[in-house]
């Protein structure tokens, strides 16, 4: 795949296993992160991949950083392909506990961030006429309620209902815009969520039985943001080894 790409939120987890993923398809990748320190290690970590890598600094919440950002990461490459936007953050509290700060940081990030880079992105694939692909990490909390998680669930709901507002208007430009929503992913955040409360199992209702891998996040994502997806626009993909579909069992 001889693509130009543009992953957010780069520098660890799942960001960095999807920056890998199309690095090793030998893709031109451009790794976006507001932690430097974190960034250049994980750059160096990908330099012996097929790919090439570049990498950019930039705080997602932040209207002028984002502008500013996003045509570096344009000028990059002279151009870009396909733009997934998995850059986020979370807070486990109760609602009645969640803070105005925290919910504004949350919506700022998740939902603002997403909307913010990918009208500047898809702008640009307009008027150039590339016929572009954007990947937007969701959250199987965007398709169900739960606890603890108000704000973060508003956020990845934003994310399906913009999602699929995008794929009908920038169909017209021949730019394909899809989603994936991941369930637990074995990620030093979900690590970390079960040592903090040692009494959540996080696989208790998961079919499978078990926590999903960032790689199988990644290849969902590829896929939807490949050629082989030519006809896929406006969904969004559960990748939550079918945690959603058994949430009648007690």
């Amino acid at each position: 795949m001889n693509k130009r790409v543009l992953v957010t939120g780069a520098a660890s987890g799942i960001g960095r296993g999807i920056a890998e993923k199309f690095l090793s398809a030998g893709c031109k990748v451009v790794l976006l992160d507001k932690d430097e320190q974190k960034l250049s290690a994980a750059l160096q970590d990908l330099a012996e991949l097929k790919g090439a890598s570049h990498a950019v600094i930039c705080d997602i919440s932040d209207e002028n950083e984002v502008q500013s950002a996003a045509d570096a990461c344009w000028k990059c490459w002279d151009g870009l392909d396909i733009l997934i936007n998995n850059a986020g953050w979370a807070a486990r509290e109760p609602f009645l506990e969640i803070s105005l700060a925290n919910w504004d940081k949350i919506l700022e990030i998740n939902l603002r961030g997403t909307f913010l880079l990918s009208q500047w992105i898809s702008k640009e694939m307009a008027a150039q006429q590339i016929p572009g692909s954007i990947v937007n990490i969701s959250s199987k909390n965007g398709l169900a309620g739960s606890s603890k998680l108000a704000h973060y669930n508003a956020s990845k709901a934003g994310i399906n209902l913009l999602t699929q507002s995008m794929a009908v208007e920038l169909a017209a430009y021949n730019i394909r815009v899809n989603a994936v929503a991941p369930g637990f992913i074995d990620t030093p955040l979900d690590q970390a969520l079960k040592q903090k409360e040692e009494q959540l199992n996080l696989t208790d209702k998961t079919p499978l039985n078990r926590l999903g891998t960032i790689e199988e996040v990644a290849n969902g994502v590829f896929f939807l943001a490949s050629d082989q997806a030519s006809y896929i626009t406006g969904s969004i993909l559960p990748i939550d080894g079918g945690h959603l579909a058994n949430a009648s069992e007690f």
